[in-house]
């Protein structure tokens, strides 16, 4: 059975830091994936405010929403899409939202606007995903910067979404959320919340939401994803069995160069018998197939 990957971004032209679709269908073919879901970047109001040549290049060629629904229309079989939209105080979002399910997207994400998770245009945007059964899909900022949504430590706005919006499938995703996998002071400094933790777990935040709320998902691609697994393997492959059905595979890899190691080795658990070929398959793919509805 070959992976289902939830985060996948594409360049919509050749573009040296980021995969085009049929080079990412090869580099996938090395990597047991068959099938991924097109992130998107939403039409927002300004111009790029990148500076760093790199991150200039994939600002320039980042998919919105629509070349994602192309790239899905030419690849049917191999990509699905998840649309994206730009809050600007005004109901014209929804309207967008309105149109991208009708085209067939199947979630909104990743959503990186920086904006606290109850301001009052996100919970609007929450309730127009309620409405639509669309899932959410976030990127979770530390600190400074202006790339990722908010949240305190302890994640208080993210439960409070939980419990407000329950029909809303919330998928938690990068560093700040992932360090909230264990409540070790040391992992809920400024730093580590913006980093990558290391050490033994100790079952945080992330196990009590997850326990708590049924509309709570884990995305594990990059290294995010990944560390809160392999930094401590004997809790990571608890953690795998205990929530199988709430975790899903991805890769957020977006060239040969920046390939992360959690899918291989969740290969290697299930090759040595050491994670159920139920909770893999869970994880690597019907999960995602469940949530999205493709």
């Amino acid at each position: 059975m070959g992976k289902l990957d939830i985060h996948v971004h594409l360049a919509t032209q050749p573009c040296p830091v980021c995969f085009c679709a049929q080079e990412r269908i090869n580099f996938d073919r090395m990597m047991g994936i068959d099938r991924g879901i097109l992130l998107s970047e939403p039409a927002a109001a300004g111009g790029c405010l990148e500076t760093d040549e790199a991150a200039l290049q994939w600002a320039q060629a980042a998919m919105g929403p629509m070349d994602a629904y192309a790239v899905s229309l030419r690849y049917p079989e191999r990509f699905a899409w998840m649309c994206n939209v730009y809050l600007d105080g005004t109901a014209a979002p929804y309207e967008h939202l309105k149109r991208y399910k009708e085209l067939g997207a199947c979630g909104v994400g990743e959503f990186t606007q920086s904006l606290r998770l109850d301001d009052p245009q996100m919970e609007r945007l929450f309730a127009w995903c309620q409405e639509l059964e669309l899932p959410f899909l976030f990127h979770m900022r530390a600190g400074g910067g202006a790339y990722g949504v908010v949240d305190l430590p302890g994640l208080p706005l993210l439960e409070g979404a939980l419990k407000k919006f329950p029909g809303v499938k919330f998928i938690g995703h990068s560093q700040p959320f992932w360090a909230e996998i264990s409540q070790h002071p040391a992992d809920l400094t400024d730093g580590a919340r913006g980093g990558y933790p290391s050490g033994r777990v100790v079952p945080g935040r992330v196990h009590q939401l997850l326990e708590g709320y049924g509309n709570l998902y884990g995305d594990l691609s990059a290294d995010s994803g990944g560390n809160a697994i392999l930094r401590d393997p004997d809790h990571g492959l608890e953690f795998l069995e205990r929530f199988q059905d709430r975790l899903m595979y991805g890769s957020d890899t977006v060239a040969s160069q920046s390939h992360y190691p959690l899918g291989l080795y969740l290969d290697s658990l299930l090759r040595q018998s050491k994670l159920s070929a139920e909770a893999y398959a869970k994880i690597c793919r019907t999960n995602a197939e469940r949530v999205f509805g493709i």
